[in-house]
């Protein structure tokens, strides 16, 4: 392979410019909620890690502009906007894998939580999409937990960027604590039995090939139906869907912030 060919972190840009992790770094398991990480955290300040940075920060932007032309207000055909939540959460899941497979906290934490905090924002933009919002905070969920435990809550192994000890601050544990109470108000208020939108969308939304997306960066999609959506007349599941928000980390939180954790929403 050539260097040219070499992205930040040892990801790889592959024949559609599209950055994926190295092969070696994709769980081997298909229903692992995230990829391994890379053994080691980019260097602080190299160029690997700016450049990756940069990308970032351009990916980010374009999923706010692709959330804010949703209605059609578009100038150019790459901020076209997203028919449905689904679709934004393609793009999300994406880049939480590509920085979980960083192996830099440094960057991981700050990033996942702008990651969760975007998601709470365009929950109630779009007709509710239970499955696949479930499987997105599922996947957050074990991130946060496991960078405040420093390893794995699902299998054990300890994270790369832990040697000289926790890299969560105590000002980010209070800002997931926040994050964790309003992302359950807003899943109670847009995915609950009365549950929707808080804005005219339609009702019907676009089918999305999520297989695809996830196969350009390297990944496969573990939503073997995505079309199987919960329905209004499946509550107990979207009930418990929404009581298992953030449990493991709300469960770190309790035990690092010596406080009690945050109650389990039953109603």
């Amino acid at each position: 392979m050539s260097d040219d060919q070499q992205r930040p972190g040892g990801f790889i840009r592959d024949n559609h410019g599209i950055l994926s992790p190295p092969p070696s770094s994709v769980s081997s398991t298909t229903n692992a909620s995230l990829p391994n990480p890379r053994s080691k955290p980019l260097v602080p300040g190299s160029a690997k890690e700016s450049s990756f940075i940069r990308y970032l920060d351009e990916q980010l932007l374009r999923i706010q502009r692709r959330h804010a032309n949703r209605h059609g207000n578009t100038a150019t055909k790459t901020d076209i906007g997203y028919s449905s939540f689904k679709e934004a959460i393609a793009d999300i899941e994406t880049l939480v894998e590509l920085i979980w497979v960083s192996g830099t906290p440094s960057l991981q934490v700050p990033y996942l939580l702008s990651i969760a905090l975007l998601t709470v924002d365009f929950l109630p933009s779009f007709p509710p999409s239970p499955t696949a919002t479930f499987r997105l905070l599922n996947r957050l969920d074990v991130a946060f937990a496991s960078l405040i435990q420093g390893q794995n809550v699902e299998t054990g192994e300890r994270l790369p960027g832990f040697e000289r000890g926790p890299a969560v601050s105590t000002t980010q544990k209070i800002r997931i604590k926040s994050l964790v109470e309003r992302t359950r108000m807003t899943a109670i208020r847009v995915l609950g039995p009365s549950g929707g939108t808080d804005i005219s969308v339609q009702e019907e939304s676009m089918d999305v090939d999520t297989e695809t997306d996830y196969a350009d960066f390297g990944f496969e999609s573990d939503d073997e139906d995505e079309d199987d959506e919960l329905d209004d007349h499946d509550i107990g599941r979207r009930e418990m869907g929404i009581a298992r928000i953030y449990d493991r980390t709300v469960v770190e939180l309790g035990e690092v912030l010596g406080q009690t954790p945050i109650g389990i929403i039953t109603e």
